[in-house]
């Protein structure tokens, strides 16, 4: 085989390791042989390589990450791409050479340097990764790539679908950047839309990333990207769920003491603990318990009809929340259930409803059965999850169903307030 010109193409040099450099040891100093594969030449035709590298004593192994020299964050940054030395003291600062020396030692870097005569140049030009590692990394970097993708894209249809009923969590869906964080959004989202409200910040965790000590801050980190705090209670993962209190009831607390609500308008806001719950006692049993959504409402009942134990449930109760009511509940004759009529007011209804004992008399409060004023339509979402609890053969498939009927929306005080006193003027004063 002969070149173009008709001479025999010379074979390649073979790589020259530079064997009388000794700086670092546990490092051996070579040529790196360039893509033309010959040195460039002394006038004699002799090798007379211009750069260097140092790299470890045997390339043969596989490279191995140094425990406990560099963050995740840092690691991926050194073997993404070859750096100048610059770029890299930079990154590290006077540790630097620490660092990069003992990632060559481990095969993970070579260091490139210019030869001046026969010693290394100082300082190094160059650190170039293991081409194994950069591989690795850039094909994790584009898989990280196209799962974010998938995670805005996703994002995205789910902010669409529930701006009606979390305007907080859309508008966090839409505006969180970092993946990361973005897939915790995503996850509570998901959660809220499907109707799941978690006993605890730990349950939530748990149910996710299967360890509670993922996310230990999670409620922070939620609430800093835009949750409202009734949505986190909403979500279960607030610290400690409140409850509104008032009217005939005396709260019991863990230390022995007994409050009277009823000696002032209500609903009282407490804050449950995460262990031990205060106990209730209904001061005129055998009558009704009405438990609401609407604050402004729950206030008015306290004010016209003092006579009635009254919880205010802070929008969807967690468990906490659901066993004091349930404890008024057995207390008393009926229970009235009074949300807005809308998918997340049916959702509120649904998990107190099923957590009260069977022979619980039960009065759901429609309150699009009085005059009002049309809300928002109902957008896919929420249809589609009405529909399912509409297929209900209880009185909360009803409520879901009526609904639907009307196609939107009811969250009003002034309704809610009228259509209590139609349903509270067959319970009169005792």
């Amino acid at each position: 085989m002969t070149d173009t010109d008709g001479t025999a193409p010379e074979d390649p040099d073979s790589e020259i390791i530079l064997s009388w450099i000794r700086d670092y040891p546990s490092l051996v100093a070579y040529a790196p042989l360039p893509a033309s594969g010959r040195y460039p030449r002394d006038s004699r035709g002799r090798p007379r390589p211009r750069s260097a590298r140092l790299r470890t004593a045997d390339p043969g192994e596989a490279p191995r990450r140094p425990a406990g020299l560099l963050s995740d964050s840092d690691w991926s940054w050194v073997i993404r791409s070859e750096h100048s030395w610059a770029g890299v003291t930079s990154k590290f600062g006077a540790d630097t050479l620490r660092i990069v020396l003992a990632l060559a030692a481990a095969g993970c870097v070579t260091i490139g340097y210019i030869l001046n005569g026969n010693a290394l140049a100082q300082p190094p030009r160059r650190v170039y990764p293991h081409p194994a590692l950069m591989a690795a990394e850039q094909d994790r970097r584009s898989r990280r790539r196209d799962d974010t993708s998938s995670l805005r894209t996703s994002a995205e249809q789910l902010a669409s679908a529930i701006v009606d009923d979390w305007p907080d969590v859309s508008w966090a869906l839409r505006s969180t950047d970092h993946p990361d964080r973005l897939l915790w959004v995503l996850r509570a989202a998901t959660d809220l839309a499907e109707g799941r409200t978690h006993d605890s910040l730990r349950a939530f965790v748990q149910s996710h990333a299967k360890d509670t000590k993922a996310r230990d801050d999670v409620h922070r980190l939620l609430a800093a990207l835009g949750f409202d705090h009734e949505t986190l209670i909403a979500l279960g993962v607030a610290r400690n769920p409140y409850i509104g209190l008032g009217g005939q009831i005396l709260l019991h607390t863990t230390d022995g003491s007994v409050l009277d609500l009823s000696a002032m308008p209500g609903p009282h806001d407490i804050r449950l603990g995460p262990h031990m719950l205060p106990r209730l006692t209904v001061t005129r049993p055998g009558g009704v318990l009405l438990v609401m959504e609407n604050r402004q409402a729950a206030e008015a009942v306290c004010d016209t009809r003092p006579d009635l134990p009254v919880v205010w449930c802070h929008g969807q109760p967690p468990a906490a929340v659901v066993s004091m009511i349930v404890q008024a509940a057995q207390q008393t004759s009926a229970i009235l259930i009074c949300a807005d009529a809308d998918l997340g007011g049916v959702r509120i209804t649904a998990r107190i409803h099923d957590h009260l004992p069977p022979d619980t008399t039960i009065d759901i409060v429609d309150v699009g059965t009085v005059p009002h004023d049309e809300g928002r339509p109902f957008n896919t979402h929420s249809r589609t999850h009405l529909q399912q609890l509409a297929q209900r053969a209880d009185q909360v498939g009803a409520f879901a169903q009526r609904c639907l009927q009307r196609g939107y929306a009811i969250e009003q005080e002034a309704t809610a307030r009228a259509a209590l006193q139609a349903v509270l003027n067959s319970h009169p004063p005792a």
